[in-house]
């Protein structure tokens, strides 16, 4: 019976195996499945028509490149090939990824500039507006290049007053993105500042290529101030150049775009100053035409005749306000006539004179009952010309009588 090995052992077998017979490969397909991991790995396929071969790009590696996989993209992958044990699956470790076609730096240039554009970066309406008169421009740029003493000497020559602050950086070579995006972001929170520029001279693809990394374009996108990319020639092209609310073909353009030219300013203002006495003497020429119409108009001829309009008009709005406040008066008074005559009719004194009588017990309540008197009790009978204080001295109830006690026998009792 041959040797039986557990699962791990057979997969440690075949990784073994792979790993010392298979030499390191180049392997070319198109990318899906990509997963930038929060670990900095990446995860990803490469398929073609017929098989896929799952990799993985460790962040070590996959720091290098100068371009963002994404799916669709052809790629070819230089690694090993391995197997992970705890799934049973063999996959290649990427040491680097090239794209096919175009060349490496311009198929990932295309690349990050479309997904960019996708999300919106490159959108004019997110732009902001330059500043017509900046007090202070902050500089990101190299300190020793040609790009500052151009910018220097062209915004000193335009506006003299103007402040400069420079943040020194690096503009190309590993690292050289990164500290781009920080001087952007410090230079982005002083107060002072009202404008940025960021760039550098020209130079080839590779040496312009820290201006196309993502890292640049979302520290300008994410910038309170405007920003004035100026990166290279004319003919040079960058990502920057595409987020920035405003490209200049090269570093002395940015300066001329930055801020305006302090004798042409000068030359508007002497303009101005001399048509400001012709274009006083023209306003007031066109006033003294006004008044001498207003002079000549019936209005102003005749004050006192539209004085007179108006107060005749008071009077007529005056006598129908009296008419209709008399009529309303009326009106009320009829009302309230009628409602005294009708409350004067339910009165106890009305019913009084008419026959009736009101009695009362010597609590002073009014008696509308026989119950709530006694035989030998005393009533005040009110009627239209007095009252009436009476004894009783017998009560029907129902149809019987009641007597009076005699006195005597009713004084004993009250004793």
């Amino acid at each position: 019976m041959q040797q039986r090995l557990s699962v791990s052992e057979a997969t440690a077998l075949v990784k073994e195996s792979l790993e010392t017979s298979l030499a390191p490969l180049w392997v070319e397909g198109e990318v899906s499945n990509f997963v930038a991991h929060r670990s900095g790995h990446f995860y990803f396929s490469l398929k073609d028509a017929a098989a896929q071969l799952r990799c993985v790009m460790f962040r070590g590696a996959n720091c290098r490149l100068r371009f963002r996989p994404q799916d669709g993209l052809q790629c070819v992958a230089f690694g090993r090939i391995t197997v992970y044990e705890r799934s049973g699956q063999y996959q290649l470790i990427a040491e680097r990824l090239l794209p096919v076609g175009a060349g490496e730096l311009q198929a990932a240039f295309e690349a990050l500039k479309s997904r960019l554009a996708n999300e919106g970066l490159f959108d004019p309406a997110r732009k902001q507006r330059l500043p017509a008169f900046p007090r202070a421009i902050g500089i990101a740029t190299s300190p020793t290049g040609a790009a500052i003493r151009d910018l220097q000497r062209v915004l000193r020559r335009r506006w003299p007053a103007i402040r400069l602050i420079l943040r020194p950086t690096r503009v190309q070579g590993p690292g050289a993105a990164e500290e781009i995006a920080a001087a952007i972001e410090q230079l982005s929170r002083r107060e002072e500042l009202d404008l940025l520029i960021v760039g550098r001279g020209g130079g080839s693809l590779e040496d312009l290529w820290a201006f196309n990394e993502e890292v640049v374009a979302r520290a300008i996108a994410a910038s309170r101030l405007p920003v004035i990319s100026a990166v290279g020639h004319a003919v040079d092209e960058t990502i920057a150049d595409y987020v920035a609310d405003l490209r200049a073909p090269t570093p002395s353009a940015a300066a001329e775009l930055a801020v305006p030219d302090v004798r042409e300013v000068r030359a508007a203002l002497a303009a101005l100053w001399g048509r400001a006495p012709r274009a006083a003497g023209r306003r007031i020429e066109t006033v003294r035409l006004r008044v001498a119409a207003l002079g000549g108009s019936h209005a102003l001829q005749s004050p006192l005749d539209r004085m007179r309009q108006a107060s005749q008009r008071a009077d007529e709005l005056l006598a129908r306000m009296q008419r209709a406040a008399a009529v309303r008066l009326q009106r009320a008074g009829h009302r309230l006539a009628a409602v005294t005559a009708t409350l004067a009719a339910l009165s106890p004194q009305a019913v009084v004179a008419r026959g009736y009588a009101l009695a009362f017990d010597a609590g002073e309540r009014l008696v509308t009952r026989v119950v709530q008197v006694e035989v030998g009790g005393r009533l005040d009978v009110r009627l239209a010309d007095g009252t009436l204080r009476c004894r009783i001295e017998e009560r029907t109830c129902g149809g019987g009588m009641d007597h009076a006690a005699p006195r005597g026998a009713r004084e004993e009792h009250e004793a």
